[in-house]
């Protein structure tokens, strides 16, 4: 059991509008011999040995070093697949993004450009609903979403913000309704973050399973700084 350095006469949102830096990320995949390995569980990247060994109390899993692009980190694969966080309406975000090989070639909103910057504010051309930009995208004629979260654990938010960023064209499907309730809410709320497994049979009968992130809705907000401040 690891006790979080929180004030209690502090206030969740006190502590959302403070250390925007991330301290972590979350992702579902790692690259192994250089291919996309889907995992059962989330992964947590961080920089700070302190944050993965809260990561690895409340969520489960042995902190472990690794290497990225940007550095040595240390990376916490969970035993869990349902982690509870706290957010709120500033910290999601959504665009539409198509990439080449070192940058991004468009990044919109849905209906203006974002880049280039020469183009920012003016008409991108996508279609105005998701599914047509989804079918567009498939034909390799369009962009594809982004959804960035930015969250706190709800069983230590003092230990500060953690990153998601996904390309799950369900998860960005869900995200107007996300958006409006936290917009209705004013503060943060408790939310699941989910990875969660999808199982069909194709038309043809073989049968498909798939895992991709989603957001419940778990109630209104604030915990009680008496719940705050430990992490177990």
């Amino acid at each position: 059991m690891r006790l979080c350095s929180l004030d209690p006469r502090r206030t969740v949102m006190g502590l959302l509008q403070q250390h925007r830096g991330e301290v972590g990320r979350f992702y579902a995949a790692r690259h192994e011999a250089g291919r996309p390995v889907a995992m059962g569980a989330w992964c947590v990247a961080t920089t700070d040995d302190h944050v993965a060994a809260v990561v690895s109390d409340l969520c489960g899993g042995v902190p472990k070093p690794s290497a990225s692009e940007a550095g040595a980190v240390t990376e916490v694969l969970t035993s869990s697949d349902r982690v509870m966080v706290l957010l709120e309406e500033a910290s999601v975000a959504f665009r539409m993004v198509a990439t080449g090989a070192e940058e991004s070639l468009h990044a919109c909103d849905g209906a203006r450009f974002l880049e280039p910057a020469a183009m920012r504010g003016t008409a991108c051309g996508c279609p105005p609903g998701l599914s047509d930009r989804r079918a567009a995208a498939l034909a390799g004629r369009g962009p594809s979403p982004e959804v960035r979260l930015g969250f706190r654990l709800a069983g230590c938010p003092g230990l500060g913000v953690f990153s998601l960023v996904s390309t799950s064209w369900e998860l960005a499907e869900e995200l107007p309704e996300l958006a409006d309730a936290l917009r209705r809410a004013g503060a943060p709320l408790l939310c699941a973050l989910v990875y969660e497994r999808v199982d069909f049979v194709t038309r043809s009968g073989v049968p498909v399973s798939y895992r991709r992130p989603r957001v419940e809705i778990g109630g209104p907000s604030v915990l009680s700084p008496a719940r705050m401040c430990l992490a177990v």
